[in-house]
């Protein structure tokens, strides 16, 4: 199988502080179908926080980096088959980080599992969010 990985320009790009090499790729797709969009943190390109102390400013910047790591293999949100979203504070992620997931995939969701934690990978981000689509034959 192969497996091709990609950066879009218009998303960050998380490099490590020592040499500055690229910690993971933000989407990878495997056997030309299946897509996996690393765990994404609501930053822009200069890694400054969008939405600081908002979820659903966060949660709606986050989707829009999935939604351009999806394009970057030719997909968008109604190929996504699955998220998974880690969240700093349960409550405020359902009443306003929901409302936003639920508008970026409209009538027809992907299946989800939503998981509190005590941090992320950047301590000004409240909500990560990875993806999964398929690309149809």
């Amino acid at each position: 199988m192969t497996v091709e990985r990609r950066w879009p320009d218009d998303v960050y790009v998380r490099t490590a502080s020592s040499d500055g090499r690229r910690v993971f790729a933000q989407v990878a797709c495997g056997d030309g179908r299946n897509i996996h969009v690393a765990g994404t943190l609501p930053l822009d390109t200069d890694h400054n926080v969008i939405g600081e102390n908002d979820v659903r400013a966060q949660t709606e910047a986050v989707l829009e980096h999935i939604r351009r790591s999806l394009a970057a293999f030719g997909a968008g949100p109604g190929d996504v088959v699955r998220t998974k979203t880690y969240v700093i504070d349960m409550a405020d992620y359902l009443k306003l980080g929901v409302p936003a997931w639920m508008n970026f995939f409209g009538d027809d969701p992907p299946a989800s599992t939503t998981v509190g934690v005590t941090a992320l990978a950047d301590p000004r981000a409240l909500v990560e969010i990875e993806a999964y689509a398929v690309i149809p034959e």
